[in-house]
């Protein structure tokens, strides 16, 4: 593909979107890979997000444009259109798959192939692998050796390194990097919350434990009131006495010590917090609202499955709730790619860029189906003073709620952070418990687990599980899930074999591989780390220590 043909430019939040781009972009950064990508979206240059035109469609060139004979082998000169060998077929050349690429520039090039100088001839002996240096040219007339592999360019772009070649499908030839987002477009939701007090506002109804149907719902609180009168343009002198007076006349409760946070940890709090709330804005199930609907239609074998299986299987596993979002709005955009070694900043980080030098994602925007998990705030303070990990005082789900997001600095993708810390433990168990729920959720769906993507939001112990717009999944499934099987799901979580078939050697070296707990990276945003299986079924894992209380 050289290009999308007017392509449409989408007007959505870029404030999400620009931290998004960060936190993806930030392990090639750390290692001086990323062009000054990262660097460029700190100050403020303009991302467009671009969504196919599907009255143009896109523009694609053949490539590599390097043939050889389906018979002998043979490469034709430019402009041949039949073999030296006489082959008749209506197509006698077949592409040759082989491209050469350099991990420091993202450069891609066709192979260049000697030709016997005495005959102008060549042909190319597979071995049978894919190794490229495998790879012999012959001269079919003389059967002299002219080279074996495609030997070792410099690439144009002069830096150190010389070209690589393998099949051009192969991973290590093109690797897309993408975001996911929950960013509707700019429409009358994301106003809403902007005026009531952005992301202030957000983070008071998520720690009050989303009893509200919105945030809208809730009292505005100090935080909240500050931000909204920031918000339109008023000076910090004018906001402080408005704010004071709303206290002065008890329109605002006292101020919570739980908002006396680090500014790292209060705008990430803040930044999840928009995400759930932006993602329920159009709708939201919970359990109770089935209940009661199943109450009121007589339907007793769905009154029972609400009121008694479902709160036992989430008790069992730690789960405080389980939501259904009908129309979970997601951005799904691919903002660069790499060649070369696929580890996150080990090779060269190209970024898109439109025709004026701007960044440019291209993205699809819709509405799919999603569940909202939330883990227990007290289990999940238990298992981290478990941990050895010392938290502020706590005695109820609020209080733990508050206790936990105080203490957890939540690693960026690509991070070293601190070992065994309250936020690497914390994202590893959330993390963890999102990959194995995938994984089990994927078969009582019927569909491929990578069809399901996970979107986390560990500094409020949940994460979001979602269709996603590629593969075969048809929706409805994780609402047939959530409606009917939830309990069955959950018992099987919990329940199911954890081991690894490659145990003992997957346990010794991290408790996570692709046998057992990673996904494809499309489902993953965090490239796979993070990941332990002893998080919750080791000595002290989260679920071992649930079945030890139950």
């Amino acid at each position: 593909v050289r290009d999308w043909i007017r392509p449409l430019i989408e007007s959505v939040d870029s404030a999400p979107l620009r931290r998004e781009l960060i936190r993806a972009a930030m392990p090639w950064s750390t290692t001086n890979m990323d062009g000054g990508y990262v660097s460029d979206l700190y100050q403020g240059r303009q991302v467009r997000v671009l969504t196919l035109n599907k009255d143009n469609g896109v523009r694609v060139e053949c490539f590599p444009n390097v043939w050889m004979c389906k018979r002998c082998r043979r490469i034709p000169k430019e402009g041949e259109a039949r073999c030296r060998c006489g082959y008749q077929a209506a197509q006698p050349f077949g592409q040759l798959p082989f491209v050469g690429y350099h991990d420091r520039c993202g450069a891609l090039r066709e192979p260049w192939i000697p030709r016997c100088e005495q005959h102008d001839d060549v042909r190319i002996q597979l071995p049978g692998t894919a190794s490229a240096a495998e790879i012999m040219f012959l001269c079919p007339t003389c059967n002299k050796v002219l080279r074996k592999g495609f030997g070792f360019p410099k690439c144009f772009c002069g830096q150190e390194g010389s070209l690589s070649y393998n099949v051009h499908r192969a991973s290590s030839v093109f690797t897309s990097h993408s975001v996911v987002v929950v960013n509707p477009p700019l429409t009358e939701s994301v106003r809403r919350l902007s005026e009531a007090g952005g992301g202030a506002r957000a983070l008071d109804w998520v720690l009050s434990g989303m009893q509200a149907r919105s945030f809208e719902d809730t009292a505005t609180s100090e935080d909240a009131l500050r931000a909204q009168l920031s918000s339109q343009g008023l000076s910090p002198a004018v906001v402080d006495r408005m704010v004071q007076a709303a206290v002065d006349a008890g329109e605002l409760g006292s101020r919570d010590p739980v908002f006396e946070l680090q500014a790292g940890i209060r705008d990430e709090a803040e930044a999840e917090a928009v995400t759930i709330a932006m993602a329920l804005t159009k709708s939201r199930i919970r359990i109770a609202a089935m209940r009661d609907a199943a109450i009121q239609s007589q339907q007793n074998d769905l009154v029972s499955l609400y009121e008694r299986a479902y709160p036992e299987a989430m008790r069992r596993t730690g789960v405080e709730a389980v939501e259904l979002v009908e129309k979970f709005p997601v951005l799904t955009g691919a903002f660069g790619y790499t060649r070369g070694r696929s580890a996150p900043g080990a090779s060269r980080l190209v970024p898109y860029r439109d025709y004026q030098g701007n960044m440019a994602v291209y993205a699809s925007l819709g509405e799919t189906e999603s569940l909202l998990v939330k883990l227990s705030p007290t289990r999940v303070a238990r298992w981290l003073e478990a941990q050895g990990k010392r938290l502020p005082r706590w005695d109820d789900d609020t209080s733990a709620r508050r206790a936990i997001l105080s203490a957890a600095v939540i690693p960026a993708p690509g991070e070293e952070p601190e070992a065994s810390s309250v936020g690497e433990r914390l994202l590893t168990l959330v993390h963890t418990f999102a990959h194995r729920l995938i994984r089990r959720a994927a078969v009582f769906a019927g569909v491929d687990r990578e069809s399901l993507s996970e979107l986390l939001v560990p500094a409020h112990l949940g994460f979001f599980v979602y269709a996603a717009a590629r593969g075969d999944f048809v929706l409805g499934g994780l609402q047939a899930v959530f409606e009917t099987e939830l309990d069955r799901l959950l018992a099987d979580f919990i329940d199911g074999d954890h081991r690894c078939a490659l145990d003992p050697g997957c346990r010794r070296s991290g408790g996570a591989c692709a046998v057992c707990v990673h996904l494809g990276e499309p489902s993953c945003r965090y490239y796979n780390r993070f990941l332990d299986r002893s998080a919750l079924f080791g000595n002290h894992g989260f679920l071992t220590a649930m079945a030890s209380t139950t």
